[in-house]
Parts: C-alpha cells; sequence; structure tokens
C-alpha cells in the first residue's frame, strides 16, 4: 500500500469500512453556478446585486436587502426538465424514473424597520433558497473501446497495491469464491501483477441523481442616508445527495463482459458568510455599485454507498469527511430610469482549484470530533489544483415597465468551465487514502455554461405574482474510465447535453 495519513489510518481502523470521495465527485455536491432564486431574480438572471430588494440578493450581496422600504414575504416553485440523454418522449428512462420534477426554489421574509436618523432602514431577513438541484439523468454509450477495458485500469490499481476488499480494484481482483486457489475471472495474476483477462469494445453507462443543495439564510442590513447600504448574512446549508448508476462492457459478439453498480448516498450540512456593501456615489443619479465577499463553505458530510460487480455480494461502505469551498468575490452595478427601467450587471470570480478535502479530526477519545476542524487529505487536495481552476461569471439583467403594475424582464449568465483542459482522472497517481475505497472510475469535464432567462410580474396593491423561464444550455464530456495505463491509445470522451428548462413562479406580499 502506498503511505497512509496516520491519523485516518487509525479512524478508518476503528470505524470499519470507508467509501470513496474525489474531486469530481466533490465538485458535483458543491457546484452552485446555476440560477435559482425567486422568480424576478431568476428572471433578471440574477443580476440584482447593485439593485437589490429582492428576498434571493440576501446570498447574493446581503447589503441588497438594506434597499427594502417595506417589509415583504415571499415564495417560488414551479418545474424543472432536464434533458436527458436516452430519455424517451414519454420523459422516462428505461429504469422508469422520471426526469421532470416539481422544485420548491424559495420562500422568506424581509422585516423593515424605518428609522429616524442618518441610519434610515435597518432590515432583518430570513431565507430559504435552493442552491443547487441534483436531479439529473443520462445515459452515455461508447462503441469505440478498440478492446481496451476498466479491467485494464483496476489491473494497474491491483497491481500497485490498491486492491482492498472495500474497493472495485479489490473486488475485480478476488479470487473465485469456490474455489480460492483460482484466478478470478476478471483479473488474473502473473510475477508481474495482475492483468485483464479479456478485451472490450463497448460500454453503456447510465446514472439517475436526485436531491438538492439547501441554504437558510439570515440577514442583517442597513440603509445609511440612502446613500451608503451594509449587510452581513450567516448561512446554513443542508445537502442531500443520491445517485444510483450502471456500468456495463462488452466483448466480441456483444456478450457482457463485467458490469458494475454503485447505489450513492451523501448528506451533511455547511456554514458560511456573507458581507457586502452597495454606494450610490452621486447624491441626485440612481446609479449604484456594490461588492461581495463569500467566505469559504465548510461542510461536514457523511457518504454511504453500496457497490457489486456483476451479481457478487454488495459491500457497504462508509465514510465521514469535510470539504471547504474557496472565496468568492462579486462586483456588480446597476441603474434605474424613472422607475420605468432598470439595468443590472454583475462579475463573480472563485478559484476552485482552492477546494480542500479532508476528514474530521480523530484523537483517542473520540473517533470524530463534532465539528468541522479537519486533517486535510493532501494527495487528493493536489490532485483538485491539477483539475479544477477558476471560474469566471457574468450576470446580465434588465427590468421594463409598460405600466406601473407590469414588469417585462430579460437575462443573461455566462458561466466558464471549472475544469482544466486534458484534466484526467488516473487514481493510480493520487496517494490518497480514497483511492483505497474507491467503487467508480468515471468522470466527466463539464464545459461553459450559458443561461437565458424572460420573465414578468404583476403588481395588485401590496400582492404581487412573477414569472419566469429559464434555458441553461450546456454539455460535458465523459470518461467511464481513465486511458492512462495505455501509452499508444487515449479513451475518447462521450459528449452529454446536460441542457436544462426551467419555470418558476413566484407569489408575494409587501406590507
Amino acid at each position: 500500500m502506498k503511505t497512509r495519513n496516520i491519523l485516518l489510518a487509525l479512524a478508518t481502523a476503528a470505524c470499519a469500512t470507508v467509501s470513496a470521495q474525489d474531486t469530481y465527485l466533490n465538485d458535483r455536491l458543491t457546484a452552485t453556478d446555476d440560477l435559482n432564486g425567486t422568480a424576478r431574480y431568476v428572471g433578471m438572471g440574477g443580476a440584482l446585486g447593485a439593485l437589490g430588494a429582492d428576498l434571493s440578493v440576501i446570498s447574493d450581496n446581503p447589503a441588497g436587502i438594506g434597499l427594502y422600504r417595506k417589509s415583504d414575504v415571499g415564495l417560488s416553485f414551479g418545474l424543472v426538465k432536464p434533458n436527458g440523454n436516452g430519455w424517451d418522449k414519454n420523459d422516462r428512462s428505461s429504469y422508469g424514473e422520471r426526469l421532470t420534477h416539481a422544485s420548491f426554489d424559495q420562500m422568506g421574509l424581509v422585516f423593515s424597520l424605518k428609522c429616524d436618523s442618518k441610519l434610515k432602514y435597518a432590515n432583518f431577513a430570513v431565507n430559504y433558497q435552493k442552491k443547487a438541484n441534483y436531479n439529473l439523468g443520462f445515459f452515455a454509450d461508447n462503441p469505440n473501446l478498440g478492446g481496451y477495458s476498466q479491467m485494464d485500469q483496476l489491473a494497474e490499481l491491483a497491481t500497485a497495491g490498491f486492491g482492498t476488499d472495500q474497493n472495485l480494484a479489490g473486488l475485480a481482483a478476488m479470487p473465485y469464491a469456490k474455489d480460492p486457489s483460482m484466478d478470478n475471472y476478471y483479473l488474473s495474476q502473473d510475477e508481474q501483477g495482475y492483468y485483464n483477462q479479456y478485451s472490450s469494445y463497448s460500454n453503456n453507462y447510465t446514472r439517475h441523481q436526485t436531491g438538492s443543495l439547501q441554504a437558510f439564510d439570515i440577514n442583517a442590513s442597513f440603509n445609511i442616508m440612502d446613500r451608503v447600504y451594509v449587510g452581513a448574512t450567516f448561512g446554513v446549508d443542508n445537502l442531500d445527495y443520491r445517485a444510483w448508476s450502471e456500468y456495463a462492457e462488452y466483448g466480441g459478439d456483444d456478450l457482457l463482459n463485467h458490469a458494475v453498480y454503485n447505489d450513492v448516498e451523501v448528506d451533511g450540512y455547511g456554514l458560511n458568510a456573507k458581507f457586502g456593501i452597495i454606494v450610490r456615489p452621486i447624491e441626485d443619479n440612481s446609479f449604484r455599485f456594490g461588492v461581495t465577499l463569500e467566505t469559504p463553505t465548510w461542510y461536514r458530510l457523511k457518504n454511504s454507498t453500496i457497490f457489486n460487480l456483476d451479481q457478487s455480494d454488495k459491500p457497504e461502505s462508509y465514510l465521514e469527511f469535510t470539504i471547504r469551498t474557496p472565496w468568492k468575490g462579486r462586483i456588480s452595478f446597476g441603474s434605474t430610469v424613472s422607475n420605468v427601467f432598470a439595468w443590472g450587471l454583475e462579475y463573480e470570480y472563485a478559484n476552485y482549484g482552492k477546494t480542500s478535502m479532508g476528514y474530521p479530526c480523530w484523537d483517542e477519545w473520540d473517533y470524530y470530533h463534532s465539528g468541522l476542524a479537519s486533517d486535510p487529505d493532501f494527495a487528493m487536495n493536489q490532485h483538485t489544483k491539477s483539475v479544477l481552476q477558476g471560474q469566471h461569471t457574468l450576470k446580465m439583467g434588465v427590468e421594463y415597465k409598460p405600466t406601473s403594475d407590469l414588469s417585462l424582464r430579460l437575462g443573461y449568465n455566462y458561466i466558464s468551465s471549472r475544469y482544466k483542459d486534458g484534466a484526467t482522472f488516473d487514481q493510480y497517481s493520487i496517494d490518497s487514502e480514497a483511492m483505497d475505497y474507491s467503487t467508480s472510475t468515471d468522470y466527466m469535464l463539464l464545459g461553459d455554461a450559458n443561461i437565458l432567462t424572460v420573465g414578468l410580474g404583476y403588481k395588485l396593491k401590496s400582492f404581487y405574482v412573477d414569472l419566469a423561464y429559464k434555458f441553461r444550455a450546456q454539455s460535458g464530456d465523459f470518461y467511464a474510465f481513465d486511458s492512462s495505463f495505455a501509452d499508444d491509445w487515449q479513451l475518447s470522451p462521450v459528449n452529454v447535453n446536460l441542457n436544462r428548462h426551467q419555470l418558476v413562479l413566484g407569489l408575494g406580499f409587501k406590507f
């Protein structure tokens, strides 16, 4: 075996089995680059960081809550339809899962308190908002394996000592159950190590995942002379992720060589804070700009995985781990014209290569502390730096009021890819304890994303109703396994359509 982190090894021995966690799954769990929130926020592309006065800016720019002059209560919900490669015309997979689903996206309250001094308003808010929707289903079939196999990667791992009784490589190398002296059907062993026993020419992969990342935010914000607005938000995230996947590989005459099944469940919580300011520099001009700083989110999570190879026994593995996301910075601009037209522009940057994974601190009295302190997984964090990079997000939005009661909205987002060109998942080169418990080999490199939104709103005295439609366009290059073991061959990716349609309805009351 490779060198171990001593504290993690002690915790592993005390807590029996653990489950794999890696850069790609960590990113899948904590990515928040989608556009969710109130229907007004979505309709304007989320470009409200400087305009404010919307419940969803509580996590975008906390100072935006300071622009409220009335109390507000609102909620938003709707329907989400991912495109789903391989789903039929009835919106179902071959396993019967339904792709289109209802989504409860936001519910919040602002209490606005008018003051009689230089401090014009002191506002306080609470809000629930969905930060990420995990619901997704896709098929990624590759007919061009050229004789190579996932088993070639597993043979390399088993030979290097990564084959344990808790990972896929170890399961493939395990001797035949009825006669321990015989080789396993998948891998054989000679004096050089393990090698694959058969050739593969095509594969099928399917994944169906559900759940969401939810934020619960508490905010305090202040209006100083209608010129400067400051605010802070403390957030608690709740993460609930479930995924089922099946990988099948075929040889000559389309005979099934092997199939791998994974059932993964991850849940836990995270903590973060945001600090913001909005400044209106010219007294008789509505133009303003905002700046936001968001701390990392510190996640404490649990992974429980059931996996098997063909119809073998189904080992269950378990891991408690931590993730620390990068710092985020935002700058925003906005203005209104005669209460008829409003525009907003926002830019965000975060270096996702700084994402850090670790394991809860261990001591002789308590295997895991209950807090967020952790021992870092240096090898996995180095791999994260080699895979992920800085992400740039640009948001633009406009709102036009043909009448005092009716609003028309339009928005656009551009989100650059977090993944470096040529990123791989060569598990052999990652000197991490987690690789001893890896139950899968697949990974996906996500491309740039573009989001287009339209919306409208109608106000009836103190009541308001908003409607928004969002189209998110994105694709990803999917690899069923990494081909670094082969010097003269490279696995071609399968391009997966990740486009998503969403309809959001918002209802609210100001008082």
